[in-house]
């Protein structure tokens, strides 16, 4: 019983106060700014940003077991020290602490750590075929490519990518079966090189695909689709594929496309080619403007 007793007083117990000094907490401002939690060596923990810097380091103060995640219990009892920088205001609060988690890695930031995949969209028209190329980097030699992005996410870009080629390849070759369809375009991640043929007479214009990767017009979903309507492919089984392929399409150009473009036009950029280290502060501006 006694052990018990002594548990269920341990754990209520929050060490933060003694450690840092009553004082420290009464100083504290009630403005914008990020902290920085340090352990006993000296050694960054966790990095935060807050609107009000009294009221959030106040509720890791407060903080007690069964009230507070034990995440955030566990990192309570490693802080030995706190400090903090004043910002002029909530963005520039998110903005330095990104720069910090990123520069710093501390151990208990999570999210923003690790760097996130972010993609450029190489295109080239040749005279009979467009050629694709996926990478990260921004800059290519040949002047002939134009180049989309930076867009963030591996999953979204590589399968949105996949789906475009395929839809493409339908409408150009007038394939009606997924067995007519190159094999490498079934997979579920597209290839990070391809040279898709297109006959003489094109039925796509290869500016629909530039507008939709700048996010300046999704007609290209009208366009194809009215096209396998004419030729009678959604009522047969490959159609539940020509779905699909659009939806991804369609969330790649909304969750990507569409917010590179609200970025250029919000924060009147000289360019829809957004620099990949750039891309998460632009988000942040836009999102807080």
């Amino acid at each position: 019983m006694k052990n018990s007793q002594q548990q269920r007083l341990f754990n209520h117990y929050n060490p933060l106060e003694d450690r840092v000094g009553t004082d420290f907490f009464e100083a504290l401002p009630s403005e914008p700014g990020v902290y920085k939690m340090f352990g006993r060596s000296g050694l960054l923990l966790y990095v935060g940003k807050a609107k009000n810097l009294r009221a959030r380091l106040f509720s890791y103060r407060r903080g007690k077991m069964g009230a507070t995640s034990r995440k955030t219990i566990r990192l309570i009892r490693m802080v030995h020290n706190i400090t903090y920088e004043l910002c002029k205001n909530e963005k520039e609060a998110l903005l330095l602490e990104n720069k910090l988690i990123r520069q710093e890695q501390p151990e208990f930031n999570h999210a923003k750590k690790s760097p996130e995949t972010y993609y450029f969209i190489h295109l080239r028209k040749e005279e009979k075929a467009l050629v694709f190329r996926l990478n990260m980097q921004q800059r290519i030699e040949e002047k002939e490519w134009k180049t989309y992005g930076a867009f963030k996410g591996h999953v979204v870009v590589r399968k949105a990518l996949g789906a475009l080629l395929r839809l493409v390849y339908l409408a150009e070759h007038r394939v009606d079966s997924i067995h007519h369809l190159p094999r490498v375009l079934l997979k579920n991640l597209t290839p990070m090189n391809y040279r898709l043929p297109v006959p003489d007479k094109k039925l796509l214009d290869v500016q629909l695909i530039g507008r939709l990767f700048t996010g300046e017009s999704s007609l290209f979903f009208d366009v194809i689709l009215e096209q396998f309507r004419r030729e009678h492919l959604m009522e047969q089984y490959i159609g539940k594929l020509i779905l699909e392929d659009l939806e991804s399409l369609n969330r790649f150009y909304t969750t990507c496309c569409r917010r590179n473009r609200q970025i250029v036009t919000q924060l009147e950029l000289d360019s829809h080619i957004i620099p990949q280290q750039k891309l998460d502060d632009y988000l942040i501006e836009v999102a807080l403007d």
